[in-house]
């Protein structure tokens, strides 16, 4: 099974005064197996589309593209669709898998545990978060649904460009974000602390 502390900041955006909304979701493996395949070091992106008008009427597929970090060779390349399929599953449909040159880099401020994230994919996307923090500079954050923490923050900059995906074209810096870490394992396949 995979077990994995992952960092993802989260970006998804609401456009005014229009009822939809869109996203990337940044996996950022620090360590994992699936198997005996070392997934450490690599970076999944789920960029998706949520039903219109959002939210919808009643239940219907969130649509997404999966990315793989072209790093990844075959074998984890096969177990990293596995595992982002299976989770997907419950939000919706992937309606293409591909493979892409991902740069993610988190930057601790003032030693951790707020931090700037940015996240590099030539051509596909463009983001850079700050995190919001409190008065004593810690990072602000809201609970889950699970009850852990998830700091949150906001986008500086955030462009994407994705024709497969529906939606899949933005410029659009300002939107807020989540970051969190968190641990996937087979009977625990969400991806909220």
């Amino acid at each position: 099974g995979l077990n994995s502390p992952l960092n993802s900041p989260l970006q998804a955006q609401f456009h005014q005064g229009r009822s939809e909304c869109e996203g990337v979701w940044t996996f950022n493996i620090r360590q994992g197996y699936y198997g005996n395949i070392d997934l450490g070091g690599l970076v999944v992106l789920y960029a998706f589309n949520m039903p219109s008008p959002f939210p919808p009427p009643e239940r219907s597929p969130w649509k997404c593209v999966i990315f793989i970090d072209d790093k990844a060779n075959a074998q984890q390349a096969e177990a990293l669709q596995n595992i982002f399929r299976t989770c997907w599953s419950e939000m919706g449909d992937v309606i293409a898998v591909k493979r892409a040159k991902i740069e993610f880099n988190k930057e601790l401020i003032d030693g951790g545990p707020a931090a700037r994230h940015t996240v590099q994919s030539e051509g596909l996307y463009n983001f850079v978060a700050r995190p919001f923090r409190t008065r004593d500079r810690k990072p602000r954050y809201v609970n889950s649904y699970f009850g852990g923490h998830m700091n949150v923050g906001v986008s500086e900059v955030n462009e994407f460009n994705e024709s497969a995906l529906p939606h899949g074209q933005w410029n659009a810096p300002g939107m807020s974000v989540t970051y969190y870490d968190f641990i996937l394992t087979p009977k625990k396949l969400n991806w909220f602390p």
